[in-house]
């Protein structure tokens, strides 16, 4: 028998899913596939990286976090703090849980107790933007203003549509079509660009599009890079319904280069561009992302073919 640790942020997204943590462990309990199961809440941001950068090895055989995008950051970056190697199942609670969506892991109590029987973990890379871990995405420019001008109200009331109505809000103001000039240096090669969203992905999923990096590899030692470059008002929607599909990365529009280090710095020094990684405001340029020695134990779907494609070792 297993001993767990539940971490849930009681204020992310709808709260059924906090309600189904606590179903899964009644029910773990139940069945005797936990020894015991000690719950924490979280009061505030910091609480969650706070509780997990001091565990020690050992400690738990796996932690559950039950909550956003930002609460499942925390997470991450307590337990690449702390190294204690202890595997990590994700609830997602939050808005769009896209880090979750990608590799597979549900929601509900029966899904999540078929992923602690079958106990199948892997070793995933984290991304470190300007000293801080994260695990799906780090991005810049437009993107990241939408993320951060939406009220807490609209995504708990409207959920993923709220991204998507802030967004269209977004790109009808001229205003927003800037081209912001960047110094870039990837795999050696330095190049200039002007950019209007850039995304660095760990995982193929980031703002409910789920091929935004499709050729992303979570155990590869690399990151995807998408630059979409030199946009105006007339290209934004057709490079859109590209977006959907994957096929952006053929556009003249877009640079996607994989690698393991990225520095970037701003030519239009009197020009702002915003970034955030997980969600999670970060400030400005200039940036610098790698990927950490320290890998993240990540408990995934056992026989879902969508979880193996995530892996370089998958076969089709």
């Amino acid at each position: 028998m297993k001993r767990a640790l539940f971490l849930i942020n009681p204020n992310a997204g709808q709260r059924t899913f906090q309600a189904n943590a606590l179903n899964l462990a009644k029910r773990l309990l139940q069945k005797h596939l936990l020894f015991s199961c000690n719950i924490i809440y979280t009061q505030k941001g910091g609480d969650a990286f706070e509780v997990t950068s001091k565990l020690k090895p050992g400690e738990y055989d796996f932690l559950l976090a039950a909550g956003g995008d930002g609460t499942i950051n925390e997470v991450v970056s307590g337990l690449v703090t702390s190294d204690c190697k202890i595997p990590l199942l994700i609830l997602g609670a939050g808005t769009t849980n896209d880090f979750a969506t990608a590799v597979g892991i549900g929601k509900d109590p029966m899904t999540l107790e078929r992923l602690v029987k079958d106990f199948c973990v892997r070793d995933v890379d984290v991304g470190v933007l300007n000293g801080h871990p994260f695990l799906n995405v780090a991005a810049g420019g437009v993107i990241s203003n939408i993320a951060h001008t939406i009220p807490a109200s609209q995504k708990a009331r409207f959920g993923i549509l709220a991204y998507y109505f802030t967004g269209l809000k977004e790109l009808g103001d001229d205003k927003n079509y800037r081209n912001t000039r960047i110094r870039f240096t990837i795999n050696g090669e330095t190049f200039e660009e002007g950019v209007f969203i850039m995304i660095v992905a760990n995982s193929c999923q980031t703002g409910g599009f789920g091929k935004v990096a499709p050729g992303a590899k979570l155990d590869d030692g690399l990151l995807e890079v998408v630059i979409f470059k030199d946009i105006k008002k007339n290209d934004v929607l057709p490079l859109y319904s590209l977006l959907q599909s994957g096929k952006h990365i053929d556009s003249r529009y877009v640079r996607y280069v994989q690698t393991d280090a990225i520095h970037a710095e701003l030519i239009d020094t009197d020009t702002g561009f915003m970034l955030d990684y997980d969600g999670e405001y970060a400030g400005n340029m200039p940036l610098d992302i790698t990927v950490s020695d320290r890998k993240l134990k990540l408990i995934v779907p056992k026989n879902s073919l969508k979880t193996k494609r995530l892996f370089a070792d998958a076969t089709d």
